[in-house]
């Protein structure tokens, strides 16, 4: 066998090819992606080290591999083999070397054609970011001076690969923090759901670098997944599409709360290809992460089919993350803002119906006897000049009237403030609302309370009452009640109240269906006054000519005991 001797080391500039390695060393420093960089650097330690073929592996911050050159069949199983162990190495976490002149290095002589195969780490300062293999031709051996000249190669290059893959994550990041600088814009100018998730799937797309991205609300009545907007991937065709939450990656994250990644999907045995088969979309790799709010997952966002090699990988399910809890936080918002702005409108109905209500108690009641009282004096002043001893029996009459009227005026004064109510409580403010309605209407109100444990806040006993009067009146007006029973009683932690009527009664379901048409909103008040302090109503009514009568119960969760000052007086029991 011949003898190896080491080659003696030239200059790459000094070569009649130098100034084609300077120019390359140029483009080497000018690349500006990790791809580009890659070529140049191994082009030029194939030219200054007048290698045949050569390989270059790298973690930034994947692993990239790129290959030039013929390579023999035995230095493929080599080279493939050494960097199976960079690449495991580099994965399990970081991997140093000591500072030396000369880099550790493995040199293998390859038996066809007597070709030596050269492999050297590449570094970033002492740690290991990849390796670089060379295929030379056979006769010499590096001396040392090139072996340190290598070196320098391999530290120089793994420098320029790791600032170039810092560069591209400081990039992504950028694109990133633009994204979420957008949506934060969105989130506090637009109040439009629809466009607002529309725009960040959008956006979700493209600074992932995927084909199609979508949203998913859970539909907790049919249990399953809803497609409430996409982008790509035939998105007009999946809108307001269901799948079953049981099926599919989504319907996993959506069951498990947990992200997902399948970079193979078609091998992934949760992959359900049914939404494919709808829309020709061919789905081959999928992230997904769970919406939540509170604590509770209410749907799924996922992107489709990333467009750059190696799938998506953990940074991206981040991202991702970030994205979903950005999307709750709108979702959320437009919800709030949704509620908030139904509240409004129904507390404004509400007004309007209450000031209807005073108008129209105002002119059939005290307006009406206002009249009555103003033609009794005229018809008084009449009297006294032609008929003097018949003017006292109208002034009898006259009495009564401007009586009846103060009744009529205190009852109304009473049901816009009871004073009574800040100064004494529920149950006197009620005992003296009864006696007026039996002095001033034709129907009689009977009134039974066991004594309450608690002494209630004002807003919440306010709007107990305001929930009695409002039935009160109710069957007033339709009802044509001969008798009404109001009715309080307590267990440990609800008070109930019931108001009943024996009057003709109503199709509680029939009126629910066309209620607002009527252009009447007192059982809406009613309902709605309830839920503001937590309570229940139940409504109940009977047109059978036996038992006739409505019932209106409301349930109130009373305070704990600690919350107001109690009262000595027992708990009695519910009256059902």
């Amino acid at each position: 066998m011949a003898e190896i001797k080491p080659r003696p080391y030239v200059s790459p500039s000094a070569t009649p090819g130098g100034s084609a390695a300077l120019d390359m060393v140029l483009e080497l420093v000018a690349a500006r992606d990790i791809n580009g960089l890659l070529k140049q650097a191994l082009a030029l330690l194939m030219h200054a080290f007048y290698a045949e073929a050569g390989s270059i592996l790298v973690q930034a911050p994947t692993p990239q591999r790129l290959r030039m050159g013929t390579f023999p069949a035995e230095a493929v199983s080599v080279v493939d083999g050494w960097e199976a162990v960079i690449e495991r190495r580099l994965l399990e976490g970081k991997w140093r070397v000591p500072l030396a002149d000369e880099l550790p290095s493995s040199l293998n002589r390859l038996p066809a054609d007597n070709l030596i195969l050269i492999n050297v780490p590449l570094l970033r300062d002492t740690r290991v970011v990849g390796s670089v293999s060379l295929i030379t031709p056979s006769g010499q051996l590096l001396d040392m001076t090139q072996r340190r000249m290598l070196g320098k190669f391999a530290r120089g290059v793994g420098q320029l690969v790791s600032l170039s893959a810092d560069l591209l994550l400081a990039r992504q990041r950028l694109n990133r923090l633009g994204l979420f600088y957008q949506m934060g814009q969105a989130l506090v100018t637009n109040f439009d759901l629809s466009e607002f998730l529309a725009n960040t799937m959008q956006l979700a797309a493209d600074v992932m670098d995927a084909g199609a991205a979508s949203l998913m609300f859970i539909d907790e009545e049919r249990g399953d997944l809803v497609f409430e907007v996409s982008h790509g991937g035939g998105a007009d065709i999946l809108r307001r599409q269901h799948i079953s939450i049981h099926e599919g990656i989504a319907g996993w994250v959506a069951r498990h709360g947990k992200p997902a990644i399948a970079n193979d999907a078609r091998a992934d045995p949760r992959f359900n290809p049914r939404v494919d088969v709808r829309t020709g979309f061919l789905t081959q790799s999928i992230a997904a992460v769970p919406l939540k709010i509170k604590g509770r997952t209410i749907g799924v966002l996922e992107v489709l089919n990333k467009f750059s090699g190696g799938g998506f990988d953990a940074e991206d399910l981040r991202l991702l993350t970030s994205i979903g809890a950005q999307a709750a936080i709108a979702i959320e918002n437009a919800r709030l803002y949704s509620s908030l702005r139904e509240e409004r409108d129904r507390i404004i109905k509400a007004q309007e119906e209450v000031r209807r209500e005073l108008a129209r108690n105002l002119h059939d009641g005290t307006v009406q006897m206002l009249s009555a009282i103003s033609m009794s004096v005229d018809h008084l002043q009449r009297l006294l000049s032609v008929k003097p001893e018949a003017a006292l029996s109208e002034l009898g009459a006259l009495r009564s009237l401007i009586h009846q009227a103060a009744r009529e005026a205190r009852v109304v004064l009473f049901e816009l403030r009871p004073i009574i109510l800040e100064t004494q409580g529920l149950v006197p403010t009620l005992e003296s609302y009864v006696r007026q309605l039996n002095e001033a209407e034709d129907f009689e109100v009977h009134f039974e309370s066991a004594a309450l444990p608690h002494q209630f806040d004002i807003r919440i006993a306010g709007t107990i009452f305001s929930i009695v009067q409002e039935a009160i009146n109710n069957a007033k007006r339709h009802a044509a009640a001969r008798n009404m029973w109001i009715r309080m009683a307590t267990t440990s932690d609800t008070l109930m109240v019931q108001v009943r009527d024996d009057g003709r009664g109503f199709d509680v379901a029939g009126v629910a269906r066309d209620y607002e048409r009527r252009g009447s909103f007192g059982l809406l008040n009613m309902r709605e006054r309830a839920r503001l302090i937590d309570g229940r109503l139940g409504i109940q009514s009977s047109t059978d000519a036996l038992k006739h009568g409505t019932a209106i119960t409301l349930r109130v969760p009373l305070p704990p005991l600690n919350d107001y000052n109690t009262r000595s007086t027992p708990v009695a029991g519910i009256y059902e």
